[in-house]
């Protein structure tokens, strides 16, 4: 199942618009840096399949975590600043 989630995934992020190659390098958030180092993600994304990875690494992570539900927050509002700078 896992397997089909991350070639999904790789499908969606490769199918994105060529504008969004021009994203990249990414800096992790910094309320993500201790949850990057422990998982093991870096933490400056440098291309599609380093975000996706990153991404799906994100998704599997149990929500109690204090370090993952403060980072997905911040994920969050850095895409939301990011929708808001495209428009």
């Amino acid at each position: 199942m896992s397997k089909r989630i991350t070639i999904a995934l790789l499908i969606v992020m490769a199918a994105s618009p060529a504008v969004a190659e021009s994203v990249f390098p990414i800096a992790v958030p910094g309320e993500c840096y201790d949850l990057a180092q422990r998982e093991g993600v870096p933490l400056v994304i440098s291309n599609k399949y380093e975000a996706a990875k990153a991404k799906y690494k994100l998704a599997r992570l149990r929500e109690g975590d204090p370090l993952v539900h403060e980072c997905r927050e911040a994920v969050n509002r850095a895409r939301m600043r990011a929708i808001q700078a495209s428009k």
